[in-house]
């Protein structure tokens, strides 16, 4: 009998060992479940973000870099032109960029890789791109101005119109529509430097009063810095005001899920991403003055990351 009961506790010591095993196991298949959903929501965790060197763009991609990073995200910053922003979507290299001016600046790279892309979100509404002069020049107000040489203009700026990086889609731009719709090729050049040497250009001129034409577009600090006139452009070769769009490849929801919902929600208007850049231009670090915009925006953060935290 004793044997008996021996051989029962023993049983039961044995049943109680595994019932406590199967729920230590469901425990930690819990915790395994919970530990994919979470990873699930961010997918792949290293992200790269494309940019070009205007510095709108890269006000607004050091903003989403923060705010990717404090969902959960390893996030690098590639900044090179814009054409290897493109090829970089295509193949891969590249997650995700939040400057696409379209349909116009950079149409040659959408139509070209578009099969391969996706337009997320409208980052800024109604961009523009111009041909811009200081307000002192009251003589010029039309880039028709300029092929009529009005007030012999041309021979003031030696025929020279102070452009940016050859690879931006403005200066694309300028080269198929808008010197050859007016002329200009006859008697003007179009001087390649950078986004920061024609505003260094644009910025010796109007210190010393003296004429300048440059390629230029809003959102930028020089507006708010200086008086400064964009030229009507009354063909309409810089076409109607680029939207600035949020762009990944097609698998990027599946890749980075709660990236692809923060780049859903989110956009900033021009009169901000200025306050940034004139951060910028005084000296402080991109990153820096993104932190700082985010710091005095606690409400635009919380709309951004709303959901997603």
């Amino acid at each position: 009998m004793q044997k008996t009961y021996r051989l029962l506790g023993i049983m039961i010591i044995v049943l109680a060992g595994m019932a406590l095993a199967a729920c230590g196991g469901q425990g930690n298949e819990s915790n395994n479940a919970d530990n994919q959903n979470e990873n699930g929501n961010l997918g792949e965790e290293s992200l790269t973000l494309g940019v070009d060197s205007y510095v709108s763009n890269t006000s607004n991609t050091y903003l989403a870099k923060l705010l990717l990073e404090e969902i959960g995200y390893n996030v690098e910053i590639n900044q090179t032109d814009v054409g290897v922003e493109y090829t970089g979507l295509n193949d891969g290299s590249t997650d995700a960029i939040v400057g696409a001016w379209l349909p116009t600046t950079h149409e040659s790279y959408w139509e070209e890789y578009k099969d391969n892309l996706e337009k997320i979100n409208t980052v800024t509404e109604k961009v523009e791109l111009g041909l811009a002069v200081p307000a002192y020049m009251e003589d010029i107000n039309s880039i028709e101005d300029l092929a009529q040489n009005t007030n012999n203009v041309g021979e003031k700026l030696e025929w020279t119109i102070t452009g940016i990086s050859p690879g931006a889609g403005e200066m694309e731009l300028m080269e198929s529509d808008v010197m050859p719709g007016y002329g200009l090729k006859k008697n003007w050049d179009l001087l390649e430097s950078s986004g920061a040497a024609m505003s260094a250009a644009l910025s010796d001129a109007i210190e010393q009063n003296e004429p300048i034409v440059v390629t230029l577009w809003t959102p930028h600090w020089t507006f708010n810095a200086f008086d400064i006139k964009i030229l009507d452009d009354p063909k309409g070769t810089f076409g109607e005001p680029d939207d600035v769009f949020s762009v990944a490849g097609k698998d990027f929801k599946e890749q980075s899920p709660a990236a692809y919902e923060f780049l859903e929600q989110f956009s900033i208007t021009k009169e901000n991403t200025q306050s940034m850049m004139l951060d910028i231009k005084n000296g402080m670090d991109e990153e820096d003055a993104a932190q700082k915009f985010i710091d005095n925006n606690p409400d635009l953060k919380e709309k951004w990351l709303d959901g997603i935290e």
